[in-house]
């Protein structure tokens, strides 16, 4: 039986998803606090290599990063891989997924819809993977 769903209806699905899907539903702005960083990348008040927060930041991952946009285990679906990124700096991860970044890599702001302690704990499973060897 062929399926109903071409492969470029799924993709395009899949993107819409990706590019929308924090802005449907989301609460509105959280104010500014006045005694965080400019980008809102004040330090994690826990620390990044903490065994609970990176598993909580890895279900976070699991469940709206890698489907289409990052892979699974962050091994670069449509973006580069995390897994033995020796570059990677844990508050520009911060300000790129509360932020968002446009240009030609998409990505959707995640600063609305999570709280600036989710969003450091997914830079903290971020961080882990790119402690971790690339993938072959």
């Amino acid at each position: 039986m062929k399926s109903l769903l071409s492969p470029r209806l799924v993709t395009l699905a899949a993107v819409l998803a990706c590019a929308v899907g924090p802005a449907i539903g989301t609460p509105p702005p959280k104010p500014a606090d006045e005694s965080a960083p400019a980008g809102g990348a004040a330090a994690p008040s826990f620390d990044l290599n903490d065994v609970a927060r990176i598993e909580a930041g890895k279900k976070r991952f699991n469940s709206t990063c890698s489907a289409y946009c990052h892979g699974a285990e962050g091994e670069g679906g449509k973006t580069p891989p995390f897994k033995g990124n020796s570059k990677f700096v844990a508050a520009d991860a911060y300000k790129t997924i509360s932020e968002g970044r446009r240009g030609s890599d998409i990505m959707p702001p995640w600063g609305n819809a999570f709280t600036p302690e989710q969003i450091w704990e997914l830079v903290a499973y971020i961080q882990f993977l790119s402690k971790q060897p690339p993938s072959q």
